[in-house]
């Protein structure tokens, strides 16, 4: 008679090998192309939060530009079309790169700051919004949710999903230019992360399960609710001013006709001076044709206050700038001497215009 241990042992072998021929996310037998070898390993030699590298994109790039270079990184580096040992982290570091080049604010951040904006550290140098709070809970209909203009991408996704909602799979069921190539069967799922506070990817297996809701939605509508009659009084004290003040201002002062300042440009070709800073100012004719003298020089001292305005604003614009300079040359640890030189030497012609002006 067989022993029984020994029958037992061979069972779950049996049972363990036939797991891991249905395995579908290793590499055994795995084939890629040499475009797919070759955007594996370019992606991987790239920092991780080289976003626009990434991506092979400029920082100047459109959404639009976002959106075509990430639907071809993520077909390259899918795991389950590109079978190279690296594609799964690959296929991480496009998604990654998209979440953020992909969602407005983040991307600002990013811009500014050259972190990734959902790193604890890179948060610490920014600046909140006291209202922020009120703009999610009021986006999220009471819940509180991470990244600021996500869309589609407002709550913390795997890449998996992303790839899915991305590419017209929706919340579930196999969408996505691979058919039903999400939740066919056993899957290879590891995370990173976890605990709290701590963001967790999931990569494989089937579509993360969301956190329970109310079937009904009655309980999230009036949350919506209640959270829209807490913001109204804020709207009203910011909206009634504001639409008092475009009304009175329609009704209180002429309009004033478009000028150019320092040198002609057709059709502003009728020059005058300013009184006080002897700059001279020029108008279209055809605006001030029937103007009269006295109507003329009080367009002379408008000339001067608009000019003082534009050159406030394009000097409160270099400053930001030098200021950003600085703050990237001071660094967390130390600072970078020739940053810091390059954001000391930074020029601000609209300021020192300013002050030889005497404003």
């Amino acid at each position: 008679m067989p022993d029984a241990s020994t029958s037992g042992a061979d069972a779950s072998s049996s049972n363990a090998s036939a797991r891991n021929r249905q395995h579908n996310q290793g590499n055994q037998e795995r084939k890629y192309t040499v475009e797919q070898k070759t955007a594996v390993l370019r992606i991987r030699r790239c920092k991780p939060t080289a976003f626009y590298e990434i991506l092979e994109v400029t920082k100047t790039c459109t959404d639009a530009e976002i959106k075509k270079a990430y639907r071809k990184q993520s077909l390259l580096t899918h795991p389950d079309k590109n079978g190279h040992e690296h594609a799964d982290e690959a296929f991480k570091m496009v998604a990654r790169a998209f979440s953020v080049l992909g969602d407005k604010e983040k991307r600002e951040k990013y811009d500014r700051f050259g972190t990734d904006p959902d790193s604890r550290f890179a948060s610490a140098q920014q600046q909140q919004n006291p209202f922020s709070g009120f703009a999610q809970r009021a986006a999220s209909g009471g819940h509180p949710q991470h990244g600021g203009g996500g869309g589609m991408w407002e709550d913390e996704i795997s890449p998996e999903e992303m790839f899915a909602r991305f590419f017209g799979g929706g919340f579930g069921g196999g969408g996505g230019p691979f058919g039903g190539a999400f939740d066919t069967g056993p899957q290879f799922v590891f995370n990173f992360g976890g605990g709290p506070g701590i963001r967790v990817h999931q990569f494989g297996g089937a579509r993360p399960r969301g956190r329970p809701r109310n079937p009904g939605g009655q309980e999230e509508q009036s949350s919506i609710l209640s959270t829209i009659l807490g913001l109204l009084p804020i709207l009203l004290l910011f909206i009634f001013p504001l639409l008092s003040s475009l009304f009175s201002g329609a009704a209180q002062y002429d309009s004033t006709p478009s000028m150019v300042f320092d040198a002609p440009h057709p059709p502003f070709t009728q020059e005058r001076v300013m009184p006080n800073f002897g700059v001279p100012y020029f108008l279209n004719p055809q605006d001030v044709k029937s103007y009269s003298p006295s109507k003329l020089h009080s367009l002379d001292k408008k000339a001067e206050v608009a000019l003082v305005q534009r050159l406030r604003v394009e000097c409160d614009n270099e400053m930001n700038h030098k200021q950003r300079l600085r703050d990237a040359a001071q660094g967390w640890f130390y600072q970078d001497p020739d940053k810091m030189e390059v954001a000391n030497a930074y020029d601000m012609p609209a300021c020192r215009r300013l002050q030889k002006l005497g404003v």
